[in-house]
């Protein structure tokens, strides 16, 4: 059977200067790596068996137990991503995304049970990054990120912006509709761990000019979530009683404005609240022996 190359991953390329300029991610790790802090991932195609190191326990939600096991794709690149941010945390692969045209129903039905799941198995910090969900299934995310909330996780979902939520945004211009509020924090939107192949190929056949993000081989909007987790167990790993209120008022305290007049969409550009892991926990470190 021929087999087709569709990504080349780079272990460890978050930590190069092109990616850390912004967070300083270096340098908070020689505070905290995160270390033993439990961080469930709300994904699905995790390749759970061909990885098995990379994670400290799964969960198959969906009831697709091959998305878990056996197929390799977003789940297992959000985990490599989270595990080069702050490498000491515990990884849980959680199978709870489900796409079916014919039960639409049962992605908003996975998700919550997907985080109740987290909260009965004490995780940490809980990421998603996937499409956001609306109408009514919008209210069901917020009444879910609540009891997570509640019962002490961090979350960082993506394109959720309930009230609780530690909501990430990449360093681009905010929308002016589709959010009710506007996001605690940014992330760069560039991903430095996986090349896509395919987006490459359109990439140079543009001549290197993107018309939008699905041109752009590194362009990635799901890490942000694990991204920001990641900051999120490294910080928690410091102060074990670390809240998500706790979390996002340090986070904001210590970010950063970006002027970047001129610039184009897809490059940092002009926002506020720009994440600075190493003044976050400089900060939690000065709070603690004050304390």
């Amino acid at each position: 059977m021929k087999m087709e190359l569709q990504e080349i991953v780079f272990p460890g390329a978050n930590l190069r200067d092109t990616y850390d300029a912004l967070h300083h991610v270096r340098q908070a790790q020689t505070l905290s790596v995160g270390g033993g802090v439990r961080v469930g991932i709300i994904d699905w195609l995790f390749a759970c068996d061909r990885y098995p190191a990379l994670y400290a326990g799964w969960a198959d939600i969906s009831g697709e137990a091959r998305l878990l096991h056996q197929a390799d794709g977003h789940g297992r690149w959000m985990a490599d991503t989270l595990k080069e941010i702050a490498p000491g945390c515990r990884i849980f692969a959680i199978n709870g995304v489900l796409y079916d045209e014919e039960r639409p129903e049962e992605r908003i039905r996975c998700f919550e049970k997907a985080v109740d799941w987290a909260i009965d198995n004490g995780m940490d910090i809980l990421t998603y990054s996937h499409p956001a969900f609306t109408g009514g299934e919008r209210d069901r995310a917020d009444r879910a990120t609540q009891r997570a909330v509640e019962a002490g996780i961090i979350t960082t979902f993506l394109h959720n912006d309930s009230p609780l939520n530690l909501f990430p945004y990449g360093c681009l211009p905010f929308p002016k509709e589709g959010y009710r509020r506007r996001p605690d924090i940014r992330i760069y939107h560039f991903d430095y761990n996986v090349l896509l192949l395919s987006v490459y190929q359109r990439y140079i056949e543009a001549g290197r000019e993107a018309k939008s993000g699905n041109d752009l081989p590194y362009f990635s909007f799901s890490s942000m979530s694990v991204v920001l987790g990641g900051f999120a167990a490294m910080m928690k790993a410091f102060r074990p009683t670390l809240t998500a209120g706790e979390c996002r008022d340090i986070l904001q305290k210590t970010g950063y404005d970006i002027p970047a007049p001129g610039r184009k969409w897809y490059e940092p550009g002009c926002c506020t609240g720009v994440a600075d892991i190493h003044q976050a926990l400089l900060l939690l470190r000065e709070e603690d022996s004050e304390g």
